[in-house]
C-alpha cells in the first residue's frame, strides 16, 4: 500500500467532488426498480483524479498478495475493488472520514450491481416493484424502507467495523473485509430474487395504476415528466450543491425564519444521504397537480398552503409529514434539537414551512425559470 501511496498524486477536491456526485446520481437512481448501477464508466476518471494507472493498480495487487492464498481468488485479486480500497485507506489516513464513507457506500453499490447481473438477466419492473412491497418485513431492503436506504445503513455498518482494518491495511483484515461486504449484499440480494422470480412463476406484480385525486389516470408520459422535475430537482439541492438564492429569499421572507438558520438548513439539506427524503417530498407535491399553471403561476403558493395546513389524513404518507421527518434529520445534524424542542409549536411549524418552500420552490424554478412575482403580489396568496 505504501508504495501505492507514493505514487499516487490524489487531486482530494476534483476526487471527493466525483465520489459525492456519483454515489448521489446512483442512489437516486436506485429508486427506480431493475436499476443497474453502472460503476466501470467512472473507473478511469477515478483513477486520473488519483493520478494513477490501471497498470499501477494491477501491480499493486500482485504485490499486495503475494504469498498469500488470496493472490489465487477472484473476489480479492480484483483490480477496481482494491482500487477502492486504496481510495478509502488514503482519506482514513487523512482522517476525512465523511469521504471515507462515501467511497464505502460506492463500494456497495458496485458489489449489488455485480449481484444484480448475476440474478436479474432480464429484470420486469412490476414485478420487482411487486416483490419489494411484499418481502418479508425483516428483510433489509424492507426494513430500511428503500434499496437505497438499505445500501446506504449497509455501508455505514461497514465503515464502523472496518475503519481501523482498511487503516492498517493488512492482507487478512482486507481479505476479510473484501468478503465479508459482498457477501452482506449477496445475502440480501439473493433471497430477494428467490422472492421476485416465485412471484414471476404466479404471475404476481404491481398493475395498480398512477391516478389524480379524482381517480383519473394519469398517463405515462405525464408520470416520466414527473421523474425527471423530481430527479432535476434532487440533482441540483444533493449532487451539484447548488444554492437557490431566490428560493431561500422566499422562504425566509414568508416564514420570518432566521438568516442564520435559514443558510444552516439549506446547506446541510445538500448531502447526499436526504436525496431519498427530497424525493418521496417531491413526488408527494406534484402528484396531484394536473396542469403547469398551478406549478408556475400564483396557484402554486395556496397549494404549499393547504398542503402544509393539513391537520388530519387517513395517508400514511402525506407532505406534511415526510417536511417533518427530514426538519427533525436536519436539526439533529445541526445539534439544534433541544432548542427546537423548547420553541413554540408556531415556531417549529414555521421551520417546517420554511423547509417545505425551499424544495418545492426550487422544484419550480427548474419548470418554470427563476422570474418570480413581487413579494408583495406573493402575499396576498400567503395569508394565513
Amino acid at each position: 500500500m505504501e508504495i501505492l501511496l507514493k505514487t499516487a498524486s490524489v487531486n482530494e477536491q476534483k476526487l471527493k467532488r466525483l465520489t459525492s456526485k456519483i454515489v448521489a446520481f446512483e442512489l437516486t437512481n436506485l429508486s427506480e426498480p431493475c436499476y443497474y448501477p453502472e460503476l466501470k464508466k467512472y473507473y478511469y476518471e477515478l483513477l486520473h483524479d488519483c493520478g494513477l494507472t490501471e497498470q499501477d493498480v494491477k501491480q499493486f495487487v500482485k504485490r499486495f498478495y503475494v504469498n498469500h492464498p488470496a493472490a489465487k481468488w477472484a473476489l480479492q485479486s480484483d483490480p477496481i475493488t482494491n482500487f477502492y480500497i486504496f481510495m478509502m485507506h488514503y482519506f482514513i489516513l487523512n482522517k476525512d472520514y465523511a469521504t471515507y464513507n462515501i467511497i464505502m457506500v460506492l463500494h456497495t453499490l458496485r458489489n449489488y450491481s455485480n449481484r444484480m447481473h448475476l440474478h436479474f438477466k432480464y429484470c420486469n419492473k412490476d414485478v420487482f416493484r411487486y416483490t419489494l412491497e411484499h418481502i418479508a418485513k425483516t428483510h433489509l431492503f424492507s426494513r430500511e424502507k428503500t434499496i437505497p436506504n438499505a445500501l446506504y445503513f449497509l455501508s455505514g455498518e461497514l465503515s464502523k467495523k472496518y475503519k481501523d482494518i482498511i487503516k492498517i491495511a493488512t492482507v487478512d483484515g482486507i481479505s476479510k473485509f473484501i468478503t465479508e461486504s459482498r457477501h452482506r449484499v449477496a445475502q440480501s440480494l439473493k433471497s430477494f430474487a428467490e422472492l421476485y422470480y416465485k412471484c414471476e412463476k404466479e404471475g404476481l406484480a404491481y398493475k395498480q395504476p398512477i391516478e389524480d385525486e379524482e381517480g383519473r389516470e394519469i398517463s405515462k408520459e405525464t408520470s416520466m415528466k414527473g421523474v425527471k422535475i423530481i430527479d432535476d430537482t434532487i440533482k441540483k439541492i444533493v449532487i451539484y450543491k447548488k444554492e437557490d438564492v431566490k428560493a431561500k429569499e422566499i422562504a425566509r421572507k414568508l416564514t420570518k425564519v432566521n438568516s442564520k438558520l435559514a443558510d444552516q438548513i439549506v446547506h446541510t439539506m445538500m448531502d447526499i444521504k436526504y436525496s431519498d427524503n427530497i424525493k418521496i417530498i417531491c413526488e408527494l407535491f406534484i402528484k396531484d397537480i394536473t396542469n403547469v399553471k398551478n406549478l408556475c403561476g400564483s396557484n402554486f403558493f395556496k397549494y404549499v398552503k393547504r398542503l402544509m395546513a393539513i391537520k388530519k389524513t387517513n395517508q400514511k404518507i402525506y407532505f406534511k409529514q415526510q417536511i417533518n421527518v427530514l426538519v427533525v434529520k436536519i436539526i439533529d445534524e445541526l445539534d439544534y434539537t433541544e432548542k427546537y424542542k423548547s420553541l413554540s409549536s408556531q415556531s417549529q411549524f414555521l421551520i417546517n414551512l420554511f423547509t417545505s418552500l425551499y424544495i418545492t420552490l426550487v422544484l419550480r424554478h427548474l419548470v418554470c425559470g427563476t422570474k418570480e412575482l413581487n413579494m408583495q403580489y406573493i402575499r396576498t396568496f400567503w395569508k394565513w
